[in-house]
């Protein structure tokens, strides 16, 4: 989609719940492909990064205040229940989008979890026997069979594709994986997890909200400390033409590969990787060599 836009072949675009502008690699491309659209519609809970690039900001309702299902990578379909109701001005996913279909001239009725359940059981032959009022507290593996009976397990003395299948490819080195005396390390990154900031999820619009300093994310000037390095390279820090940052943790990884979240903003990790150098921090100097 990046591309189309960039290219001319796609003039809106339509987020819901998603923060491309922070989470996805080449942040400078994206910047130039939202931009580039006509019309950028973003549907969320908190004002994201990518929220300041819409054309406008459709406020949904956090999961507490909806019903609905989730199906997590267990394939199991769980039922969502609302707690509270939604905060004023705020509305549902589901009914944002149906009184968006009323808008267009499609007549919709209002967003019902029930009903369109029923629809996607209609559609998505693995959903064919789920139903609402049977989903009950820990929910149903899928394929849910017509009858209503789930599958614990997936695969048992076969696999439903048969055997597996292999593509080969020759190896190929790409231009950042090669290491040299100019760029000495590879950098990877990843999502905000539980082994380097407890409290953090990707992103982070949300957590900072906490007005329990305890239990909230961390404050801005911590983001430094989210950084790896290997001491083999003495490194530091980490420095691309954006700019350096101090890294005080070491945790190890394969020897000449770094790795740190891209969970701050501030931080700009993805702002442009194929361009991205990474330099060592002189521990005597303290300065960027």
């Amino acid at each position: 989609m990046y591309e189309a836009a960039l290219d001319n072949r796609l003039k809106a675009m339509w987020v819901m719940g998603e923060d491309l502008r922070k989470n996805d690699p080449n942040t400078n491309k994206v910047i130039a492909a939202l931009e580039k659209l006509d019309l950028l519609v973003v549907q969320e809970i908190f004002f994201s990064e990518t929220c300041k690039y819409a054309t406008v900001v459709l406020p949904g309702a956090s999961f507490l205040e909806k019903s609905g299902t989730f199906t997590n990578g267990e394939r199991r379909i769980q039922r969502v229940n609302k707690v509270v109701d939604p905060l004023p001005g705020t509305k549902p996913d589901g009914q944002i989008v149906a009184d968006i279909m009323n808008r267009m001239g499609y007549a919709q009725a209002d967003y019902n979890p029930e009903t369109l359940l029923k629809e996607i059981a209609q559609i998505v032959p693995f959903f064919a026997g789920v139903k609402w009022n049977e989903l009950g507290e820990n929910g149903k593996q899928w394929p849910v069979k017509p009858d209503g009976s789930d599958t614990e397990i997936l695969h048992i003395e076969s696999f439903k594709r048969g055997l597996g299948s292999f593509q080969f490819a020759d190896y190929r080195e790409s231009r950042e994986t090669q290491i040299n005396g100019e760029y000495p390390l590879i950098l990877t990154t990843n999502r905000e997890n539980g082994a380097l900031q407890l409290r953090h999820h990707d992103p982070p619009h949300a957590q900072r909200r906490n007005p329990d300093r305890r239990r909230a994310a961390h404050p801005p000037r911590r983001c430094r400390r989210a950084f790896h390095r290997r001491r083999r390279h003495g490194v530091r820090g980490v420095g691309a033409r954006q700019g350096g940052c101090e890294s005080p943790r070491v945790r190890r990884g394969a020897p000449g590969v770094i790795s740190t979240t891209f969970h701050f903003p501030e931080m700009a990790l993805n702002w442009s990787p194929r361009r991205a150098r990474l330099e060592a921090l002189c521990p005597e100097t303290k300065r960027w060599r």
